[in-house]
């Protein structure tokens, strides 16, 4: 049996180094990317929050003259059905 020639295994060697290195410089340019991504995602977040606290402030201003409208439309609603009553309660005598 003859020896395997050194150079083989350089060749071998070299081949599965140069392998792993391009593997190492893909998944660090993966991180790097990703990196970028997650930095600018929370600057979308910072300014979503900014833009969700303005719309809360927005309704809690809205919010108040409705319920004061709601409460009025309630008390004209039962005003309405008491005259209503009485009305009802009129026709009723007459017949």
């Amino acid at each position: 049996m003859q020896e395997i020639p050194s150079v083989f295994w350089m060749v071998i060697v070299s081949v599965i180094t140069i392998f792993l290195c391009f593997v190492l410089y893909h998944l660090a340019m993966l991180l790097k990317e990703s990196k970028n991504t997650v930095v600018e995602l929370k600057k979308s977040v910072n300014d979503i929050t900014s833009i969700t606290s303005e719309i809360s402030g927005i309704v809690d201003n809205i919010g108040t003259p409705v319920n004061q409208i709601v409460g009025v439309v309630q008390r004209v609603s039962s005003i309405f059905s008491i005259v209503s009553g009485i009305i009802e309660g009129f026709k009723s005598k007459e017949e």
